[in-house]
């Protein structure tokens, strides 16, 4: 039996063997006793979740206006570069040495985007990940209260009813106990976000309150100059 096949057989197993027993006549079965959590919105609206977005909307400014700078000085550099190869008077040898800088900046401009793209991710993760686990520890603990057999992220679950739904309540309850955050974070400020931004996931893997923004690629280098005639 290949790998899919295996899979397949695990996944539709338990539901063939739950059907059997609804479905057997005489047969009691407890009832089970489910709550849904939207992770994403208990992640984002949690104290620690909005003090969150704020480090990671100030980093992105910050960024963001360090690249938009080296951005603009490679604009400049291209257009005085066009302006020489069209104008004729400048030697061969200078405008290739000149056409060489040029690339030279372009490439460190893309590394630039590569390293904050790398930078905001690993960021988000880390400051994440105590909030996460401090919501696992609290969904344990609430699951316990409240006896519920089972808990499902919202994302896993086409239809619920709305009663099931205890976000607010795990919300409330992260609040109300000792703050997971970092000790040196900073004082949420009020920041107006940078054209293009995206609110940020961490990483597809796990659930964020926003998605990381995605910085615009830099400008292609401006063409060789042909060689005078």
């Amino acid at each position: 039996m290949n790998r899919l096949a295996v899979r397949l057989f695990a996944i539709v197993s338990p539901l063939l063997v739950a059907l059997a027993v609804l479905l057997a006549p005489g047969v009691a079965h407890a009832q089970i006793k489910i709550a849904i959590i939207d992770l994403q919105r208990a992640m984002g609206d949690t104290e620690d979740g909005l003090k969150m977005k704020s480090r990671l909307q100030e980093l992105w400014d910050t960024r963001q206006s360090e690249y938009e700078a080296k951005e603009k000085d490679y604009g400049k550099a291209k257009d005085e570069l066009e302006k020489l190869a069209k104008d004729g008077k400048t030697p061969e040898a200078e405008l290739r040495k000149k056409y060489a800088a040029l690339e030279k900046q372009a490439l460190e401009l893309q590394a630039q985007s590569l390293g904050f793209r790398q930078e905001m991710n690993k960021k988000q993760q880390e400051l994440m990940m105590p909030i996460l686990n401090k919501l696992t520890a609290l969904l344990r603990q609430l699951a316990a209260q409240e006896q519920y057999d089972l808990v499902l992220a919202k994302e896993a679950a086409p239809f619920y009813r709305q009663d099931l739904e205890i976000t607010d309540k795990v919300i409330a309850m992260y609040n109300a106990a000792a703050p997971a955050a970092p000790a040196d974070d900073k004082k949420p400020k009020d920041k107006k976000k940078p054209h293009g931004a995206a609110p940020a996931a961490p990483s597809p893997d796990a659930p964020s309150p926003d998605a990381a923004p995605v910085d615009p690629p830099p400008a292609k280098p401006a063409k060789k100059p042909a060689p005078k005639k």
